[in-house]
């Protein structure tokens, strides 16, 4: 991946990925996926803040399925 594209990932991983899964498959080092799944996971949280405030347009904020990619990621370190 070009660095241009994972600054991008960093920044909004919605905008190179389309779901956490992908980020998982990606030929990238595991320290750059679990940097990209936490800034989406955190991302996710300030969205699931807004709509807990009725101030989205009902996106998904998806933290379930991305929290599943980090503990993946996670044990497939631990293997």
């Amino acid at each position: 991946m070009k660095a241009s594209k994972m600054s991008k990932a960093k920044e909004n991983p919605t905008r190179v990925f389309d779901t956490p899964a992908e980020v998982i498959a990606a030929d990238i080092p595991q320290k750059e996926k679990a940097e990209i799944l936490k800034n989406w996971e955190d991302e996710a949280h300030q969205l699931q803040a807004a709509a807990n405030e009725s101030m989205t347009g009902g996106e998904s904020s998806r933290l379930g399925e991305i929290r599943r990619a980090i503990d993946a990621l996670k044990k497939s370190a631990q293997d």
